[in-house]
């Protein structure tokens, strides 16, 4: 099994292993801890996936705003014919009201957080 490499590991391993890194340590610390610091992270290994581009970005938002509305219009369509029905045999209704209210008004709340601006941007 392979070990996981840790920057500050190597970052330790790499000072301790040259005497010329020690003496530069003792006269300019903080340069050559920043360049100790660079060369640590530079040799991690790099993330595996890519980050994906604008078509796919697009399709991803397409799928997930299409479910939440048809999540929408199927919670609208619940609440609006199965609160009235009633079972025969039990004289319940078919659905808890306060159950789809719930999934309708999250559903709608997830839908307006997407069209408001960013509280990060200004």
């Amino acid at each position: 099994m392979t070990e996981q490499i840790r920057s500050a590991d190597l970052l330790v391993k790499t000072a301790l292993s040259s005497p010329d890194i020690l003496a530069g340590l003792k006269q300019n610390p903080e340069e050559v801890l920043k360049g100790l610091a660079k060369g640590a992270t530079d040799s991690l290994p790099r993330v595996a996936l890519q980050e994906p581009d604008t078509r796919t970005n697009n399709a991803i938002w397409l799928i997930v705003v299409i479910a939440f509305a048809a999540v929408m219009v199927g919670s609208a369509y619940v609440l609006g014919v199965g609160v009235n029905m009633k079972l025969d045999a039990g004289s319940t209704y078919v659905t808890k009201g306060e159950t789809m209210l719930t999934v309708f008004t999250t559903v709608v709340a997830f839908l307006a957080g997407l069209l408001s601006p960013s509280p990060v941007k200004r």
